[in-house]
């Protein structure tokens, strides 16, 4: 007996170790048991199993059955998954059936948890995580990460902006060196959250983004992440104990995935970035409001995904 809670106990520490990620951030509904956790990149889908009529032990065919619609869930969220403000997942993939391939084979192996011994909720969890090889499926070749080339918001775009004084903030006085990061108040902009946002100053110059940010980092950590608090100290493990704090003043792309700041703090930023180990690390924060309740609808690709030959 003593051996046999033994193993169950080494069982449900390996279980919770694979599921365990620092900084869950922002959680995002994604219906039908779906959710992406923005600050750790996880992606889960939850899914009850079928009783059968006497309430006993789920069945061997339930259990699959439950993890085959888990996973093909969980693979129409990645999908739809905004990398930036011009594409889904979906849409960069479109025209790489390789990738998609090989994406699919990465969700139909993700990493699974069973119903555990005497668990009477009846459900399989499976999860993947926006980062590793999974990012380095879905993160297009094409953007120019490190490119060290500032994007500019069309001129057009920029012109029609209400431009807003700002100063730079009392902490300003310690040098750009002794920022450790930065949190982007978001909060009121309805953001929508992508792998790869650009935040730009009111000059129509992109202050951080992928141009900063080599694609091994963005692979390893995200360009960024989100949550729903500026409380530093539960930033900490993402910005560092001294972090710059910007307020975004709008959103900007048809998508609002990306930020615009005042003139002097984008400057500030880009001095910051400069130096130290910041953009190394990708440490940035942005807050927005959360998601109050689960929209419901399942989201949709934009584009098919290309069918390959099984």
């Amino acid at each position: 007996m003593y051996s046999l809670r033994l193993v169950l106990m080494a069982a449900m520490v390996l279980v919770f170790s694979v599921r365990v990620f620092a900084f869950e951030g922002l959680v995002q509904p994604m219906g039908e048991g779906g959710a992406i956790a923005w600050g750790s990149g996880e992606v889960e889908v939850v899914r009850a199993l079928e009783q059968d009529g006497d309430g006993g032990e789920p069945t061997p065919l339930a259990v699959r059955m439950a993890v085959g619609q888990a996973r093909k869930r969980l693979l129409d969220i990645i999908l739809a998954v905004r990398v930036d403000a011009r594409g889904t997942v979906s849409s960069y993939l479109a025209d790489d059936e390789d990738a998609a391939a090989r994406l699919r084979s990465l969700v139909q192996n993700s990493p699974l948890k069973r119903p555990a011994m005497f668990d009477d909720a009846g459900e399989v969890r499976v999860f993947e995580r926006l980062r590793g090889p999974l990012a380095e499926l879905v993160l297009p070749t094409s953007i120019q990460f490190q490119s060290g080339i500032p994007p500019r918001m069309p001129s057009s775009m920029e012109g029609n902006m209400a431009f807003e004084s700002e100063g730079m903030p009392e902490e300003a006085g310690i040098g750009v060196s002794g920022f450790t990061g930065i949190i982007v108040d978001a909060r009121g902009l309805r953001v929508t959250p992508a792998m790869a946002p650009v935040i730009y100053g009111q000059d129509g110059l992109g202050a951080y983004g992928p141009f900063l940010v080599s694609r091994a980092s963005a692979i390893a950590s995200g360009v960024a992440v989100y949550a729903v608090t500026d409380d530093r100290a539960v930033l900490r493990e993402r910005v560092g104990e001294n972090p710059l704090t910007v307020r975004a003043l709008s959103t900007f792309g048809s998508w609002r995935t990306d930020l615009v700041v005042s003139s002097p703090m984008a400057a500030l930023i880009r001095a910051m970035m400069r130096v130290g180990d910041a953009v190394d690390q990708c440490r940035v924060v942005i807050v927005i409001d959360p998601f109050i309740s689960d929209p419901g609808a399942a989201p949709v690709p934009d584009a098919p995904l290309p069918q390959t030959e099984e």
